[in-house]
């Protein structure tokens, strides 16, 4: 058997590798590109219109969803203390009598 000729390998890490430096000035590149285009949309009147739409529509409560909330709290589970005093009620109203 012919032994294998490592100089011809591919590398095992791109560290050290040109390849790395331009990975990384590509990621920083469209990191900033992001950042600087997020930055534009956000002080555009169009994007504030939406904004101001999207927080008055999912913050703001209706009637309806402040009565709906209502009847769920009104069915909502009782804590362990406000089970502890009923049953403290029950015995005290059993012994007397």
């Amino acid at each position: 058997m012919a032994s294998i000729d490592t100089s011809k390998r591919k590398p095992r890490r791109t560290q050290g590798t040109p390849s790395f430096k331009y990975r990384n000035r590509f990621a920083y590149a469209v990191i900033a590109a992001g950042s600087l285009l997020f930055g534009i949309w956000s002080l555009t009147p169009m994007q504030r219109i939406a904004n101001e739409k999207i927080y008055k529509s999912l913050v703001t409560q209706t009637e309806e969803e402040k009565d709906r909330r209502a009847l769920f709290d009104f069915a909502a589970p009782r804590p362990a203390e406000f089970i502890r005093q009923a049953i403290e009620e029950a015995d005290a109203l059993a012994k007397e009598r």
